[in-house]
């Protein structure tokens, strides 16, 4: 099992290896689509179309946040259209990074609301177990004191950790090098 694990990700970091350009930027090459832009979009606030940074985030998945990224669009563009595209997609993930930050606060309040509200049951199952003879209402209090604590814990351990993942993700592709390349 190890070695299968270890053969993997020997072959990960030869496919990180082989898609890296002379300056050490993970290269991910999109040929444009004819609908370059989001139908749905007006001008004001115009996006590209969501094929575009499908198939970015898709090649950029396996790519570690710590390497820099360079997308290069093969397609013929203006260059006046080119720095628009940047201007867009910058906002793109920007917007998407606040998105995010929404939801570690969220992820915040919710660990420690689940926290607080744990700990206090919990006293209370202790004050009851230890005063009352009703062991039944002392053992629901016991459960759904654990269980918040529980959750809590599954709040900072695991969810924490895959948003400051995506969170990384994300920034690795607001700090991305956009070339053109004329076909």
């Amino acid at each position: 099992m190890n070695t299968k694990r270890k053969e993997k990700t020997e072959q990960l970091i030869k496919f990180v290896e082989e898609i890296k350009d002379d300056e050490g930027f993970a290269v991910v090459d999109l040929r444009l689509p004819s609908e370059l832009y989001d139908p749905l979009s007006t001008e004001k606030n115009r996006d590209l179309s969501d094929d575009i940074y499908d198939f970015i985030d898709k090649q950029a998945n396996i790519i570690p946040a710590n390497i820099p990224l360079k997308v290069r669009m093969h397609g013929s563009i203006p260059s006046e259209e080119q720095d628009e595209i940047r201007r867009i997609m910058k906002r793109h993930y920007t917007m998407k990074t606040y998105d995010l930050m929404w939801d570690m606060a969220s992820n915040t309040r919710k660990m420690i609301a689940l926290t607080i509200f744990g700990v206090l049951v919990l006293a209370a199952y202790f004050y009851f177990a230890l005063s009352s003879d009703d062991v039944f209402f002392a053992e629901i209090l016991s459960i759904v004191g654990s269980f918040s604590l529980w959750e809590a814990a599954d709040s900072f351990l695991l969810e924490r950790p895959r948003l400051r993942r995506e969170h990384r993700n994300i920034n690795q592709n607001i700090n991305q090098i956009i070339e053109f390349v004329d076909d």
